[in-house]
């Protein structure tokens, strides 16, 4: 069984959608969620990751679960990537740098890049041996490209940690096609897996902190255009490399 809270599968978990049909299944059932979060018992996961694996769609559509467990690679590792979405150096680094967290933490954070249906789906369940302490990040653009790519299923025993308002702001940071489209699908993965380690490191995040979520200002100050443009590419190379060095930074 696993007590995965279905905490942002309503409204974070697929694309946002706008107009009123977004009203009926947005906020309003994040909401709710967050009122009832509780364990789900096998029938309850079964719904959940049907949601998590299923393939962007309107707020009417009716998703369908995958289980796929010939996708998963055959040693055991953090970081599944279907799409490329990150080269081989930042896997290796983001997998080494979660399992660090793991150490220090005892938090299960895994990440899942795929493209729906080619997903393993209901599989990651056991290949990952998640529990009430794993938090699982699915990056899934969509067929015609998503209004979010970030999506995140938070175990029960974490939901304090970092409630409900953290992770619809490190979605609407670093999820969006905006930030995608000026930063890159790999820059938008490695900021969210960094502020998801720095908060549980430091035990309490209601938001993304500044040093991510505007590097150029945490690094400059209010500085002016010419400064940004400057220093802009620099600071952002600063902070994609922070995975490298997330152990050291944070401490193991």
């Amino acid at each position: 069984m696993l007590p995965l809270t279905s905490l942002s599968l309503a409204a974070l978990l697929l694309p946002l959608q706008s107009g009123p049909a977004a009203q009926g299944s947005g906020s309003g059932a994040l909401s709710n969620t967050a009122g009832t979060a509780g364990h789900l018992s096998r029938r309850g996961f079964a719904s959940a990751a049907a949601l998590l694996f299923a393939a962007p769609q309107g707020a009417n559509a009716r998703p369908e679960g995958v289980n796929k467990p010939e996708l998963l690679p055959r040693e055991q590792v953090n970081v599944i990537d279907l799409e490329n979405f990150l080269t081989s150096g930042q896997r290796a680094r983001i997998d080494t740098q979660l399992a660090s967290l793991e150490k220090a933490t005892g938090v299960k954070l895994r990440l899942l890049c795929q493209a729906y249906p080619n997903t393993p789906g209901l599989a990651i369940k056991d290949y990952w041996r998640l529990d009430d302490k794993s938090i699982v990040m699915v990056v899934d653009k969509g067929a015609k490209g998503a209004s979010n790519i970030l999506n995140f299923n938070v175990g029960e025993g974490l939901k304090l940690q970092l409630p409900n308002l953290f992770w619809s702001r490190l979605q609407s940071t670093f999820g969006t096609t905006f930030f995608v489209r000026d930063n890159g699908e790999d820059v938008a993965i490695t900021r969210a897996i960094d502020t998801i380690d720095y908060c549980l490191r430091n035990d309490f995040c209601t938001d993304v902190p500044d040093m991510f979520k505007n590097p150029s200002k945490a690094m400059y100050g209010e500085a002016d255009a010419a400064t940004q443009e400057l220093f802009g590419a620099a600071s952002k190379g600063v902070l994609d490399g922070l995975s490298a060095g997330a152990a050291s930074i944070f401490g193991n």
